[in-house]
């Protein structure tokens, strides 16, 4: 498989506050893409106390053959912060834009 970066992001300090989060959490957003087929990877890196790092990962392949329509949802995952923990859940509540729409 292989993965093209779409770009990262660290948690506003005012979420930071919101969610109790002690530490800068970056969020980082890949691409994946094998045999035409499109998915999504996401990378959360969280910095905790004495240097230590801590690395959270969460796939989901073959979401669509439409490389745009992936690169769109992840604009939006990663506008709203979502995390690899919680991108299966958003991802099923998105497949209305997944579905190609079949046409008249």
């Amino acid at each position: 498989m292989n993965k093209r970066f779409c770009g990262g992001i660290f948690y506003d300090p005012k979420i930071m506050l919101e969610l109790g989060v002690e530490h800068p959490v970056s969020l980082l957003y890949y691409l994946t893409y094998k045999n035409k087929k499109y998915g999504i990877e996401i990378v959360k890196i969280q910095f905790n106390e004495d240097s230590k790092i801590t690395r959270e990962v969460g796939n989901i392949e073959n979401i669509s053959e439409n490389e745009n329509v992936v690169i769109s949802i992840i604009s939006k995952l990663k506008a709203n912060y979502v995390t690899p923990i919680v991108m299966q859940d958003i991802i099923e509540d998105m497949k209305y834009e997944i579905t190609p729409k079949l046409n008249n």
